[in-house]
């Protein structure tokens, strides 16, 4: 079943499909699967100093100039966004949607639950 479901989350950017929200594993299986994947933590930069998952960028949802910081991605290749438990992400993963990207996923259970599964796949920043 797990195989089948990563098989379809491979295919919906084929099918038009710009946005959806994935579990902590789908997540997992996007980062160790996915060639130029995009990893954006959109907590704030103190949030993202004490702990994030390796290789994110962090773009503060909270800035009032993220729409504007947030183009500084590539419109084409797939994002993964996540916060400390989804809140913030879902609303960001909207927004990038407008924006035009064109393929976002929006980790559930933020932060907290992807360290809880996969501790070894986050770090300390400072």
């Amino acid at each position: 079943m797990k195989k089948l479901s990563f098989a379809l989350l491979l295919l919906l950017p084929f099918f038009g499909f710009a946005q959806r929200s994935i579990s902590v594993e789908e997540s997992m299986q996007l980062i160790n699967n996915t060639k130029k994947l995009q990893i954006v933590d959109v907590r704030t930069p103190q949030e993202f100093d004490s702990t994030a998952i390796q290789k994110a960028v962090n773009i503060d949802y909270k800035n009032p100039s993220f729409k504007d910081n947030i183009q500084v991605l590539d419109k084409t290749k797939p994002v993964l966004v996540y916060c400390r438990s989804g809140k913030r992400s879902l609303n960001a993963m909207n927004i990038m949607v407008e924006l035009g990207f064109s393929e976002v996923y929006n980790m559930q259970g933020g932060i907290l639950a992807f360290k809880k599964q996969y501790p070894t796949a986050v770090t300390a920043k400072k």
